[in-house]
């Protein structure tokens, strides 16, 4: 009896001892989870190394979307590049594109620059039309058409700082442009190398990114920040969205 009472006893004591491990263990584990959470969630918000003397009031850091629309027009200086219409502090930027893109042995088409308010209300009406006429409700159609065109007043185009840029091949082949365009080696030395010019392609295909923009992917769309800006943008692959909110979180 002495030997069983022995044996009951020791085996309560393992049991005590396995069950009060296990809870050791787990809350450690527990713990090293959150803060490795913490940790990843903050590596992930915060920018450091921001470029020197960059302002998020800058003139080339305007931000234009649906959460932020012009209720009237911009004034600023026009300029005209192979037929279509910039800011005129952008012309050059556009030119040495061109001819980067020419120097790598890639033609490209300039489809266009600056947009009206009016105009944009023509383009939305014209591809609202076009989503009706496919057996789309209103409702359907006005959603399918806000996802791909932004609604007037909404339009980067308004600032003229924002082109459509395309490779010539794929533009042949995609008159009506689309994202896969981006299979073509000409729209991808773009997308590579639009930041050497000051340029971000500002509209990526990442779903985090597509909901901070409210645009979906656009492989021609390219947008002037200025090269400091475009480099730093591209380098931490953020939209203007996410870099022109890091620089007010930063004071600037």
């Amino acid at each position: 009896m002495s030997k069983k009472r022995n044996w009951l006893i020791g085996l309560v004591a393992i049991v005590i001892i396995v069950f009060g491990a296990s809870l050791f263990y787990s809350k450690e584990a527990n713990k090293s989870q959150s803060t490795g959470q913490k940790t990843s969630s903050s590596s992930k918000t915060k920018l450091t190394n921001l470029p020197k003397g960059v302002k998020s009031t800058d003139w080339d850091l305007v931000l234009v979307n649906k959460w932020h629309p012009l209720s009237s027009e911009m004034n600023f200086e026009k300029a005209t590049v192979s037929g279509a219409t910039v800011d005129a502090r952008i012309k050059q930027a556009v030119l040495d594109m061109q001819n980067g893109v020419r120097a790598a042995g890639y033609q490209t088409n300039l489809i266009s620059g600056y947009r009206s308010i009016q105009y944009q209300q023509e383009v939305f009406a014209n591809v609202k039309k076009n989503n009706l006429a496919q057996g789309m409700t209103v409702e359907q159609a006005q959603k399918a058409t806000a996802a791909v065109v932004q609604e007037p007043g909404s339009s980067e185009h308004h600032t003229g700082l924002a082109i459509d840029i395309a490779g010539s091949d794929a533009f042949e082949k995609y008159p009506n442009l689309e994202a896969n365009m981006d299979q073509f080696a000409s729209q991808q030395w773009l997308i590579d190398h639009a930041a050497d010019y000051g340029f971000v392609l500002r509209y990526p295909k990442e779903k985090s990114q597509i909901k901070q923009t409210g645009i979906d992917y656009e492989s021609w769309h390219f947008r002037y920040v200025g090269v400091a800006n475009a480099k730093y943008m591209k380098a931490h692959n953020l939209t203007l969205e996410a870099y022109v909110k890091a620089l007010k979180a930063a004071g600037r």
